[in-house]
């Protein structure tokens, strides 16, 4: 597998960290993880927050896993840049600031792909598949779980996306 050459923000999930296992699967050097405590902090807040990162940052491309497959599919829309999810969480429900994830967050042309592990015991990936794919390539695998049994899989949609972007800047 090729490393990729952009630059990635990587967005972890809920009560999660840049020593996840998803963020170490990621084949580049040029890849960065703010760890965020998203329990204690608002929506708007976590809003301003990864704004602010990505102003310093300047990725060309975003990743998440489960929660930080929702910021990375907000963070896309907001500010035009790729992403590639994981088992994304649409609808979080551990605070009542969040909205979910809606079609203004997905209608566009704005690169976005998805990784499912259908067998994620917390999230209903069947549910998350029919909401993304009419508006993103999705690779799925039968078994798995929430945590990713192989978050290795992310690289060829990440190296996809990649091509895509480097391509569009020629």
């Amino acid at each position: 597998m090729n490393e990729s050459t952009i630059k990635i923000l990587f967005l972890h999930g809920l009560d999660s960290s840049k020593d996840s296992t998803k963020f170490h699967a990621i084949h580049s050097d040029n890849k960065f993880c703010i760890e965020v405590d998203y329990r204690n902090l608002n929506f708007a807040t976590v809003q301003a927050f990864y704004s602010e990162i990505i102003a310093k940052i300047k990725p060309q491309l975003l990743v998440g896993h489960c929660l930080g497959g929702y910021w990375a599919l907000k963070m896309s829309a907001q500010h035009g840049l790729a992403a590639v999810v994981a088992n994304p969480n649409l609808s979080p429900d551990f605070r009542d600031d969040y909205p979910p994830i809606n079609e203004q967050d997905l209608d566009h042309d704005i690169p976005q792909m998805a990784y499912l592990e259908l067998g994620d015991e917390i999230l209903d990936m069947n549910q998350v598949l029919a909401q993304l794919e009419p508006f993103m390539l999705i690779e799925t695998f039968a078994g798995g779980h929430h945590r990713l049994e192989h978050p290795e899989n992310t690289n060829g949609l990440i190296e996809q996306v990649s091509k895509q972007l480097l391509s569009a800047t020629l």
